[in-house]
């Protein structure tokens, strides 16, 4: 449906290239996320300029294989607020979790180097996210999608790195 709404103004296109699925290395997100990261990017809103995007993420697997992750996201001139996701493998390529900002679930897949993240956020707002990881294991680019109605009405181009301790 946004092919043909792209002719629109204020429809938000997606990047021209995402990086390609690979089989190795395997995304696994308790490993990337465990730990500090830093994200940086830009957020593209309909009929809006980009906004530059940092999000600061601590992880933690617990003995029961959970990932916490706590981030503090950083929007433009927006006040700093904070976010959580909570993680677990319930198959070799699948996952699900929460999120603060999500109404519902959150389902995950991993196809090769490319993790999928599907949720709902607040508001009924439809999510797609696409994380690849690097070749280093250590970098991951993002490409997550906003919907409304069927229309794409934002898109976050981010890249994220784990930082040494």
């Amino acid at each position: 449906m946004c092919l043909l709404i792209q002719a629109l103004p204020g429809c938000v296109s997606m990047p021209g290239q995402q990086p390609a699925i690979v089989s190795s290395p395997v995304f696994d997100p308790l490993i990337f996320f465990a730990g500090r990261t830093e994200g940086r990017g830009n957020l593209k809103k309909i009929l809006s300029s980009p906004t530059p995007v940092t999000v600061h993420g601590h992880g933690l697997v617990d003995e029961e294989g959970i990932l916490t992750l706590d981030q503090e996201v950083l929007e433009g001139d927006k006040p700093p607020r904070k976010r959580s996701w909570r993680i677990h493998r319930i198959g070799s390529n699948i996952y699900r979790g929460s999120l603060t900002d999500a109404k519902g679930p959150v389902s995950i897949t991993v196809d090769g180097n490319r993790m999928h993240i599907s949720f709902t956020m607040d508001g009924g707002f439809p999510v797609d996210q696409y994380i690849f990881l690097g070749a280093d294991g250590q970098s991951a680019s993002n490409i997550m999608a906003v919907r409304k109605l069927g229309m794409r009405v934002a898109v976050l181009e981010e890249e994220i790195v784990k930082i040494s301790e």
